[in-house]
């Protein structure tokens, strides 16, 4: 039983994890660019810490390399910026 219930609760976290990649990946996104502390404070109301936040930047940074980048403190989404200097895709 205990299996089930432990089972059950890492999916949940696992699901919880998924979301909040999904939510700040998409918050990045529609600013193009920004420090942890901006991205978390363009979401509020969040249930997110401003470490989590930082963290799931860094872990999107490392996961698509291709995407998005950290220059420093701040975060950017790479195709925004070959969308505006009219790059092709």
């Amino acid at each position: 039983m205990f299996g089930c219930v432990a089972a059950d609760a890492q999916k949940r976290n696992d699901m919880d994890d998924r979301r909040r990649y999904e939510t700040v990946k998409s918050r990045l996104r529609t600013m193009a660019e920004g420090t942890a502390q901006q991205v978390h404070s363009s979401m509020e109301p969040t249930p997110y810490s401003v470490r989590e936040v930082e963290s799931t930047l860094d872990e999107m940074v490392l996961a698509e390399q291709d995407e998005f980048e950290k220059v420093g403190d701040l975060y950017r989404w790479k195709r925004h910026y070959r969308l505006r200097s009219g790059d092709n895709l």
